[in-house]
Formats: structure tokens, sequence, C-alpha cells
């Protein structure tokens, strides 16, 4: 299979973001994880499980998209609770993992996406993808070409990486102080 120069480009500034988004994950202190943004339900370090599962999903797209259907839909599901439970089941996967353990396995999902994605032929490019909660102004499922879902995945370490910025800049709040001092009480008695 020849590689496609359009899927060589993504890939290449996905590895871009993804460099970036590493280089910060190396200078944020231990106990910086728990952080979180005022206006985010999640935690930095979730947002570190999210980027370190989300490729799986990715994979999984790309070897469907080869296959012969009517419909492509992400995470297979077309039921936009069901397609948030599965992304927050990959991260429970994940929840007692360290930082390091995190970046061990963000970087085998990114390396087997990369695989996935730079056997994919131009003509799958164009098919189309539904993603389940994204609808038209009508109510209906929004599908759109798979390279325009794969471009905006490119781009996906940069969201997060802003997130999690955001969120080590947040002081704690005395619930989460308390919080994190009942939480490391109950990993030492262990």
């Amino acid at each position: 299979m020849v590689e496609v120069p359009e899927m060589h480009t993504l890939v290449a500034r996905a590895a871009g973001r993804r460099h970036v988004l590493e280089g910060l994950i190396a200078c944020i202190p231990d106990d910086y994880w728990e952080r979180r943004a005022f206006n985010d339900s999640w935690t930095a370090v979730d947002h570190l499980r999210h980027v370190a599962t989300v490729d799986r999903m990715i994979v999984e797209l790309a070897t469907a998209a080869q296959k012969p259907q009517e419909i492509l839909w992400l995470g297979n599901t077309q039921d936009a609770l069901e397609l948030e439970s599965k992304r927050l089941e990959l991260m429970d996967g994940l929840a007692h993992q360290g930082i390091q353990r995190l970046v061990q396995a963000m970087q085998a999902a990114r390396e087997a996406v990369v695989e996935a994605l730079l056997v994919l032929p131009q003509t799958v490019l164009d098919q189309k993808i539904h993603v389940a909660g994204i609808l038209t102004p009508w109510g209906e499922p929004h599908p759109f070409p798979l390279r325009t879902y794969l471009a905006s995945w490119a781009e996906h370490d940069k969201e997060h990486e802003a997130s999690i910025r955001l969120a080590i800049e947040t002081n704690p709040d005395v619930t989460m102080l308390t919080l994190a001092t009942r939480q490391a009480r109950v990993a030492h008695n262990r």
C-alpha cells in the first residue's frame, strides 16, 4: 500500500502537537495533576487519560472505514450517551495509573493509530462519518468526510494541552486540597 500524502501530512501535524503536549507533561510537578480549571469538569490528569485512550477509537474507525458499509459511526454507535460512556470506560481503564504509565499508553496508542492511518487508501477519506450527538439544524445526523474528522483529530492534542495548562494554572480550592489529602492517606495506608 502506498502512503497517501494527505495522511502523511495529518500524521506529521499530529506528531508536532503531541511533541508539544509531551513537553508540557514532562514539566508538570506530580502534585499539580489533580488540579482543574474553574469551568472544566475534568482534572489535568483526566485530560491526560483521555489523550492516552482516544486514539483507540480512531484505530477502530480507520479499520471500519476500509470495510464496505452503508454508514460509518465513531465508536460504532448512534447513541451520544453510549459514545460518551465508551470514552469514559476507556479512561477508567487507566484510572489508577501514574503519569509515566499514562504517557507510555499515550505513545503506544499513537503508534497504533499512525500505523492504521498511513495505510488508508485515498478513496476512504471521502467516506462519510457520523459522530453521535452531532446533528444538523433539523435534528438529523450530520455526516462529514473522514478526512475532515481526521484533520480535527490532528489538532486534538492542542485542545487538551490548553485545558491542562489552564488546570495547572488554577490554584486548588480548599475542597480539592482536603480531597487530595484524604486520597494520599488512603493510598499510604494500603
